[in-house]
C-alpha cells in the first residue's frame, strides 16, 4: 500500500469540514447524556464550523495536501472540541470519562509525531497545525479551571504565551527562524497537559493545586529562555 499519496489540497479543506462537523456530532450523539444543554451544544458545533471553516480557508489558500499525520492531528482537534463540550457541562460527565479523554489526545499526539517522521511526511502545515492543536488543548484544561473551579485568570498566560510569541516574531522584536529541537520544551507540553489535566479532577487535593504554580513557573521559564535566544539570534 502506497502511504505516500495525500488527499488533494483543492479538495482537502471542504472534505475535512464535513468529516469535522459529522465526528462531532458522532461524539456527541455517542457519548453525550440526554440531557445535555441545547445551548452547549449549539457553541460546540458553532466552534467547529469556525475553526473548520478557518482550516477549510488556509487548506484552499496555501494548497497544503492533507496526509496521514495531518488527519490524526485533525481528529484531535475534533477530539478537544468534544473535551471542551465535555466541561461546559462537567457536572453531567463522569470525571475520569473526560480525564481517558485527554489521555487519548495525548496518545494521539503522539502517534501522530511518529508518523510524520516514520512515513518521511514532515510539514511545515503539520508542524503548525500540531502545536496549535496542542496549544487548543491547553486553553480548554485552563479555562475548565477557570470557569468551573474558580482559579485566578493568571492561567490564561499559559495558552497565551504561544500567541504572544508570535506576536513578538510578526513585529520584529525577536528572530523568526525556527527553534532548534528540544526535548525540555516538548516534556514541558505534554507536563503541562497531565498536570492542568490532573488538577482538573483532583482540585480538593491541597498537593495537586500546587502543581499549577510549578507549571506556571516552567511555562514561563521555557517562554523567556526561547525569547532570549531568538533576541541574540536576530541582533548577532
Amino acid at each position: 500500500m502506497d502511504y505516500s499519496k495525500n488527499i488533494s489540497g483543492k479538495y482537502a479543506g471542504l472534505m475535512l469540514f464535513f468529516f469535522n462537523v459529522a465526528y462531532l456530532l458522532l461524539l456527541i450523539s455517542t457519548l453525550m447524556p440526554y440531557d445535555l444543554k441545547k445551548e452547549i451544544l449549539i457553541i460546540a458545533i458553532g466552534i467547529m464550523i469556525f475553526i473548520s471553516s478557518i482550516l477549510t480557508f488556509v487548506l484552499k489558500v496555501t494548497e497544503v495536501d492533507i496526509n496521514i499525520p495531518n488527519t490524526i492531528t485533525n481528529c484531535r482537534l475534533v477530539l478537544n472540541i468534544f473535551i471542551f463540550t465535555c466541561i461546559l457541562n462537567i457536572e453531567l460527565h463522569d470525571s475520569y470519562k473526560i480525564l481517558l479523554l485527554v489521555l487519548l489526545s495525548l496518545l494521539l499526539d503522539g502517534v501522530d509525531g511518529y508518523l510524520s517522521r516514520y512515513l518521511n511526511q514532515s510539514t511545515e502545515f503539520g508542524r503548525v497545525f500540531d502545536q496549535e492543536v496542542d496549544n487548543f488543548l491547553i486553553f480548554i484544561l485552563t479555562f475548565s479551571l477557570i470557569y468551573n473551579h474558580n482559579f485566578s485568570y493568571i492561567l490564561l498566560c499559559v495558552p497565551f504565551y504561544r500567541y504572544i510569541f508570535v506576536i513578538l516574531i510578526r513585529q520584529g522584536f525577536i528572530s523568526g527562524e525556527d527553534l532548534p529541537e528540544s526535548l525540555f520544551r516538548k516534556s514541558i507540553c505534554v507536563l503541562t497537559i497531565l498536570v492542568l489535566a490532573l488538577c482538573n479532577f483532583y482540585i480538593f487535593v491541597e498537593s495537586v493545586r500546587g502543581l499549577i504554580y510549578i507549571i506556571i513557573i516552567l511555562v514561563s521559564y521555557s517562554f523567556m529562555k526561547d525569547t532570549i535566544y531568538l533576541y541574540r539570534r536576530k541582533n548577532v
